[in-house]
């Protein structure tokens, strides 16, 4: 589940959409009520488009298990079901898909997506067998890996300067990769040190500061958005929140139609329902979407 929408209230806000998002919870109108109402509807898009592309688009850690082949060099090969992948955690194989042996040995991608990994050349700790699992053909094959785009916020407010971010979980983050701070009028593109090493992910947030290649150009807010998502996947979340805030037309059942009192707000759109902005966002997602043997 979802703990932050990939798009926050004032990134939503900033975009052109021309909705009133200040009206959003009938009773109270207070800024954080409204703002806590928005969140949701993100949150609801957030999970819309990982729904849609049939996989969490935010850093995730990912299991997989099913049998492995090995290929004319002697390699075992694991395709991930989850992209774009970050980091393995584990990696085990055997006979038996409950005593499998852990691979101590280092793995690569190649250019299909395949993990490619050499089988263990010390002593096999899985179930009984009187043949070389190499001999075998296939194996059961266990994969853990974290996969995935980072989709966090700043933890504190930030300075024009600064040389370092706070981020309530670093995970995903790597050192010389960029990511964009989204925060309305203060828009930058930062770049994680290359001197940095990220300490190995367990699965839970892990609070931290981030170390940057070069100093913030502009002050920040504590809550703004830090993204790894591509911005075709920002675009699509804040379409398909933007259909779910329009109201259905009631034109045709006001007694004053074509006067400044009508109570259609979409009356010269031909997207009377907002099925053209979720269509575009699908056709946004496309790309990510994981493909289902």
């Amino acid at each position: 589940m979802l703990a932050l929408p990939y798009v926050t209230a004032a990134a939503f806000r900033a975009h052109p959409t021309f909705l009133d998002t200040y009206n959003l919870r009938s009773g109270n109108s207070s800024l954080a009520a409204q703002d806590a109402e928005l969140t949701n509807v993100l949150l609801m898009s957030s999970q819309w488009a990982d729904n849609y592309c049939r996989q969490p688009l935010a850093v995730h850690l990912a299991t997989q298990q099913h049998t492995a082949r090995y290929d004319r060099s002697g390699n075992l090969r694991i395709r991930a079901d989850h992209t774009p992948v970050l980091s393995v955690q584990s990696i085990a194989y055997g006979h038996n898909p409950t005593a499998l042996t852990v691979v101590n040995q280092p793995a690569y991608w190649d250019d299909s997506g395949n993990l490619v990994f050499p089988p263990n050349v010390g002593p096999w700790s899985g179930a009984l067998s009187f043949t070389s699992p190499l001999l075998g053909g296939s194996v059961f094959a266990r994969l853990a890996y974290f996969a995935g785009h980072v989709a966090t916020v700043l933890a504190a407010p930030q300075s024009a300067g600064d040389q370092s971010v706070s981020v309530p979980d670093i995970t995903g983050l790597q050192p010389g990769q960029s990511y964009r701070l989204w925060e309305p009028g203060a828009e930058e593109t930062i770049t994680v040190s290359t001197a940095w090493s990220p300490p190995v992910p367990t699965g839970q947030p892990m609070p931290g500061t981030v170390p940057l290649a070069s100093p913030l150009l502009f002050a920040h807010t504590a809550g703004m958005g830090l993204s790894g998502l591509p911005s075709d996947v920002h675009l699509a979340v804040i379409n398909y929140a933007t259909a779910s805030l329009m109201r259905p037309d009631t034109a045709a059942e006001d007694a004053f139609p074509d006067t400044g009192l009508s109570a259609g707000i979409r009356q010269r759109d031909s997207r009377k329902d907002g099925s053209g902005l979720v269509a575009e966002a699908q056709r946004l997602l496309a790309p990510y979407r994981r493909v289902v043997p």
